[in-house]
């Protein structure tokens, strides 16, 4: 089911229990699954302590699909999103735009995190980042024996693995296969390959973060593509078996960004917010609660957060592979439903 249709089947609950931000409030959508609630303590809390501004934090399936389905009359004045998506979103007219002075921390983020329109003018504020690794249940299988990226359409794994929806593992899945293949987002045809082996060895298809954990954690797969901080939350909650691996390909970064829906109220107070989000302090609070890290280059990980990572963070982005993600939105479309018909293809 396309993004845009399912905005029409989950707004309706969202609208009703959230109205219209009032000029001094900030209402800002995020994802559920502890997202919202390390949004609260790292972010919402301290800025509402600082400025008097309440902010209020609503966990939908989709943040996209709400902005798409408030078009022209935001209940959100603020949203947290990835960069395709957000570009995405962009291109059809659904965000606003800023100046760089207009968030003077954006100053200490790399150029190359910073996600900006055609003018040069922001889309919204890059905050932190995961990334796209392979988790993999040691009881089950050594984290060396998927050292590739490569190894996920290995036969062996046949009824092992899984595989995330076609509008994600179009954006994530078919770019960093591309890479360990040789190619780039641009150039996919050994990826799609690889992707369309990793679909015939999958034994089910996730459809939601929840689905997966319950899969590694009881062993029914093997292995995944899948995010470093749902692996990090599992590790802290015990679940000591589940490893996160970087295949010697590299991983994929996946930063994310707030934004702004076009004609949101309360200009003065969200900017306020997007400012308070840039910070450093902020991000290295949400390191320390989630595992997101911080893409602002003058925040620093506690000593106890950098040795749940393994490395130096520094060290970690340098294994890390950051993509066109505007060319990735631009051609979502036909990436969704050229790896739509690979999964076909596969038996998904």
């Amino acid at each position: 089911m396309s993004t845009y249709r399912f905005a029409h089947w989950t707004a309706a609950a969202v609208m009703a229990v959230c109205g219209a931000a009032s000029a001094q409030e900030i209402t800002m959508a995020t994802w559920g699954g502890g997202v919202g609630a390390a949004w609260r303590e790292a972010y919402a809390e301290p800025f509402t302590k600082e400025t008097g501004i309440g902010v209020k934090i609503v966990e939908v399936p989709t943040p996209e699909a709400q902005v798409r389905a408030q078009k022209d009359a935001p209940k959100f004045n603020a949203a947290l999103s990835s960069f395709f998506e957000a570009s995405q979103m962009y291109s059809d007219g659904l965000l606003e735009d800023f100046d760089m002075s207009e968030v003077p921390a954006l100053k200490n983020v790399p150029e190359k995190y910073l996600l900006k329109a055609p003018s040069g003018r922001l889309i919204g504020v890059s905050t932190y980042f995961a990334y796209y690794g392979i988790a993999v249940n040691k009881d089950l299988a050594k984290p060396s024996d998927f050292s590739s990226w490569k190894a996920l359409g290995d036969a062996k794994w046949a009824g092992k693995l899984s595989v995330t929806r076609p509008v994600y593992s179009s954006a994530y899945d078919l770019t960093i296969m591309s890479v360990a293949e040789g190619g780039n987002e641009r150039d996919t045809a050994k990826g799609l390959a690889l992707l369309t082996a990793l679909g015939k060895n999958s034994l089910a298809m996730y459809s939601s973060m929840a689905q997966m954990n319950q899969l590694l954690q009881r062993g029914e797969v093997t292995a995944a593509p899948y995010y470093s901080t749902r692996v990090w939350q599992m590790k802290r909650d015990g679940q000591s078996n589940i490893e996160m691996v970087i295949p010697k390909e590299g991983a994929l970064i996946l930063p994310y960004i707030v934004v702004v829906p076009k004609k949101a109220q309360g200009r003065a107070s969200y900017l306020k917010w997007l400012n308070y989000v840039a910070q450093p302090e902020g991000q290295s609070r949400i390191a320390d609660i989630a595992g997101y890290l911080p893409l602002n280059s003058t925040a620093k990980l506690s000593p106890a957060t950098e040795k749940e990572l393994g490395q130096p963070l520094a060290a970690l982005r340098d294994q890390l592979y950051q993509p066109d993600w505007n060319y990735i939105a631009e051609s979502r479309k036909s990436r969704i439903e050229l790896v739509e018909r690979a999964m076909a293809g596969a038996g998904r």
